[in-house]
């Protein structure tokens, strides 16, 4: 009967679990940024802490797809360069025409608060699409800079810096190897502007 118990009990932890699941998958836009690894080890922790019969390793790894803004400069499980920048190189950045800054925010974000100075704004969902079915003509009518080559650097920024790094993986698949991520975004942009 305690076995039967433990099963009941077992399956009500795993049931809170994908709860836990479902709820995160629900409030987050992009589905890449699930937390699956979080989630597996919490199964496997609850399922062998009461049936003892499954045997958990202390060194699980499970694959993810989010992007580590830990160094400057650091390969990602795709091999693509993680490059990140901050604040100062931002004011440098501004001076030269031969980078291009994209404030990859939301136009409701952009009215809210203005757009990065001496950047484009395109939105995020956009951004693949237009750097590769825009032609130059019309990228220089619709953003008056010239449409990037796979040598620009390019640096996005977003609100805090998330957003931008995801846009930075996918545009480096694309062979755009010199995108480089403002690490905290706007929010750094505003509270350095206060100092």
């Amino acid at each position: 009967m305690s076995y039967i118990r433990q099963l009941i009990m077992t399956f009500s932890k795993v049931q809170q679990s994908f709860k836990i699941f479902s709820y995160i998958r629900s409030h987050q836009p992009i589905s890449n940024i699930i937390p699956t690894a979080f989630i597996y080890d919490r199964l496997l922790r609850t399922t062998s802490r009461k049936l003892h019969f499954v045997p958990v390793q202390s060194t699980l790894h499970f694959s993810t797809s989010t992007v580590t803004n830990t160094s400057s400069e650091t390969m990602s499980e795709s091999e693509n360069k993680t490059l990140n920048v901050y604040y100062n190189d931002i004011l440098k950045a501004q001076k030269d025409n031969s980078i291009l800054i994209i404030d990859v925010r939301e136009k409701e974000e952009i009215d809210e608060t203005g757009k990065l100075p001496g950047s484009i704004h395109i939105p995020m969902g956009e951004v693949t699409n237009t750097l590769l079915n825009l032609s130059q003509k019309d990228f220089k009518e619709k953003f008056n800079r010239e449409k990037p080559s796979k040598d620009t650097k390019i640096i996005l920024s977003c609100r805090s810096g998330k957003r931008s790094g995801m846009v930075q993986e996918q545009i480096q698949k694309l062979g755009y190897e010199n995108a480089y991520n403002y690490v905290g975004g706007w929010l750094d942009w505003e509270n350095s502007q206060k100092v």
